[in-house]
């Protein structure tokens, strides 16, 4: 087992508490009638994306464990928690006027919260969802969003459908069951807007953080997906299909993962941009990519841009039966538009 395989490991086994849904971490990357195996293999990449970040914690956890981080941030030094929000679009519709798009455009994100309520951990885009994990009170409540045509398809993983012997009602009503380690798992169905259909789910003593979620809700406004990070040169025949940015341990760090599918061609490619408030220590560059540092790691079919302060770019790719070319990766990598002040979400 190599000391990646053991960080995963380990991750899960600290969150044993929860369950690990492998499914929802594929949100951006699959579309309907692709075969399992590549559902999993593109959620392996996402999570080694997370572990890669935030070390064994995942959105929470002792800072000092975020890889290439001075001892500055540490267990002992508390920063105040800044939320990371995403940024309003001015003139796109929200999912109350246009059910349609949940989902559809890897840019958007569709899930608004109240100013002062829950603080966003993360939230990803594709295949038809939308999904958030929201701290609500110092509880973790999962919220997902899609629209009846993913429903009636029968596509979709975690949602229940509207029909059949799994038929729900989405009417509110709260169902609970128990984990295999005994924790107990309360889950929420409804319509929050005619044609939006939502669910939530939380683990613990109770279903309260459920309703505050709804509560909090808010589905007048589309929001900017993918923050900081703007892919502009794509491969020829491959398409951004899916955003995933976990925020919830802004400002020491964050992380932006966009999917890249050619479908066509049975590829897939997960682009990263990770930041740390501190300085991270860097690879040796082993590749000029377009004239700037860069690293490739064979074993893992992974590309590195070495140049941003305090940030890592790189390219993954992942698949069933071909890949995407080193060249390939490294047109992503130079095309891609990162802001400025990777620190000052207002700039993005």
């Amino acid at each position: 087992m190599t000391d990646l395989d053991e960080r995963i490991v380990l991750t899960l086994r600290e969150h044993a508490e929860a369950p690990v849904d492998t499914d929802r971490l594929l949100a951006g990357a699959v579309v309907r009638g692709r075969t399992r195996v590549r559902r999993r293999r593109a959620a392996a990449g996402a999570a080694l994306s997370v572990v890669a970040l935030l070390g064994a914690g995942l959105v929470a956890g002792p800072m000092d464990r975020l890889p290439g981080l001075a001892p500055a941030i540490g267990p002992d030094q508390t920063e105040a928690t800044v939320p990371l929000v995403p940024r309003r679009v001015d003139g796109a519709p929200g999912a109350a006027a246009r059910p349609d798009r949940i989902g559809k455009d890897p840019t958007l994100l569709h899930i608004g919260l109240a100013a002062g309520g829950p603080r966003f951990l993360e939230w990803n885009v594709g295949g038809g969802k939308e999904t958030a994990k929201l701290d609500v009170g110092g509880r973790t409540v999962t919220v997902e969003l899609t629209s009846v045509e993913l429903l009636r398809s029968g596509h979709d993983w975690n949602m229940p459908p509207l029909e059949g012997p799994t038929g729900n009602r989405y009417d509110g009503s709260v169902v609970h069951s128990d984990s295999p380690n005994g924790v107990r798992i309360w889950r929420r169905y409804w319509q929050p807007a005619p044609g939006v259909y939502a669910g939530a789910s939380v683990s613990g003593p109770d279903e309260a953080p459920l309703h505050d979620a709804a509560a909090a809700l808010r589905l007048d406004a589309a929001y900017r997906c993918n923050g900081p990070l703007r892919l502009t040169d794509l491969p020829a025949g491959a398409e951004f299909t899916g955003c995933w940015m976990v925020v919830g341990t802004f400002p020491a760090a964050y992380a932006v993962m966009l999917h890249v599918n050619d479908y066509d061609r049975k590829m897939g490619m997960l682009v990263e941009l990770q930041y740390a408030a501190t300085t991270l220590v860097h690879t040796t560059a082993n590749r000029a990519i377009g004239g700037r540092p860069g690293y490739f790691d064979p074993g893992r079919d992974r590309l590195e841009l070495l140049d941003i302060p305090r940030a890592l770019l790189s390219a993954t790719t992942y698949d069933s039966e071909t890949t995407f070319s080193e060249a390939e990766a490294g047109t992503v990598l130079t095309g891609a538009q990162v802001a400025e002040h990777l620190d000052r979400p207002a700039t993005w």
